[in-house]
């Protein structure tokens, strides 16, 4: 059993800065160099705030961003968080100099297709899942990858695309889609990426991350089924202990793979859509 414990570290960080950007959405950025220097896209975090034990249980954070660029010099790392619960309001009370527990990094780093040059990949996000695509497109900036790569981001509403600015400031091709048509594409995101699709015409040189909420990524799956697409998809379950001990995030694994179950924490996060079971 793959234990990703023995790589990760574990200890109290403290808060440089706490950015609140509306709609009950905010920016936690924190020093921590021995976790930023080592992590990579689509790995992510587990927090614990305060001394107590209320709340008992530690929160699964993607990482969004490490700085002051990617890479072993990193000593910063930034959590794209949402108000949703008692967790999430307590990080958000947070100041300049509180210190916040952390565990990781964790879990696997988000794939890179091989493609050709006229190659692109669509990274899909919606709500939290922007978090580690933004992460993703950092370290690519930060390589200097000639990987084509664009992004599709959806929302209810305009208010709601959360992370969309950041995008663009890296020089990102990004694309917006929100329900009531208040900005870019008037529909969900996963409408925009069949739009998209339609007008790639090899279906060989598409692939795809995608990372959202769960209606989001069953529809993706499917998809890319449907079309036999090299997709992948970063799941955002809840993570009881991060590490894989607990078993508290498992899906089903492929009839053909010798795991029955999958833990989301230590296989994944992100997992190829053909090793996705139809409802997961």
């Amino acid at each position: 059993m793959k234990m990703p414990m023995q790589q990760c570290l574990v200890d109290d960080f403290e808060v440089i800065e706490n950015v609140h950007l509306g709609e009950g959405w905010f920016r936690l950025d924190v020093e921590a160099p021995s976790i930023a220097s080592t992590a990579r896209a689509g790995q992510f975090v587990q927090v614990r705030i305060g001394s107590t034990d209320d709340p008992l249980i530690r929160r699964p954070f993607s990482i969004f961003d490490v700085g002051p660029e990617p890479g072993p010099e990193a000593t910063m790392l930034s959590l794209l968080v949402q108000r949703v619960g008692p967790g999430t309001r307590a990080m958000m009370q947070l100041s300049a100099g509180d210190r916040i527990h952390l565990m990781g990094p964790l879990g696997h780093p988000m794939p890179r297709p091989s493609l050709g040059e006229d190659g692109v990949l669509l990274l899909i996000g919606g709500g939290i899942g922007v978090a580690p695509l933004y992460f993703y497109c950092r370290e690519l900036a930060a390589e200097g990858s000639p990987l084509k790569h664009q992004v599709l981001l959806g929302a209810r509403s305009s208010a709601l695309l959360i992370g969309i600015d950041a995008f663009h400031k890296i020089g990102v091709e990004t694309h917006a889609a929100t329900d009531d048509g208040s900005c870019g594409f008037h529909g969900n995101v996963i409408e925009l990426l069949e739009e998209k699709l339609e007008s790639l015409t090899d279906p060989g040189q598409i692939a795809g991350i995608g990372c959202g909420p769960h209606g989001m990524n069953l529809a993706l799956r499917d998809i890319a089924i449907e079309r036999d697409l090299d997709f992948s998809i970063s799941l955002e379950n809840y993570m009881p202990c991060g590490f894989g001990a607990c078993f508290g995030c498992v899906i089903e694994g492929p009839a053909d793979q010798p795991l029955r179950y999958r833990r989301v924490c230590v296989e994944g996060p992100c997992f190829p859509v053909r090793e996705l079971p139809e409802k997961f």
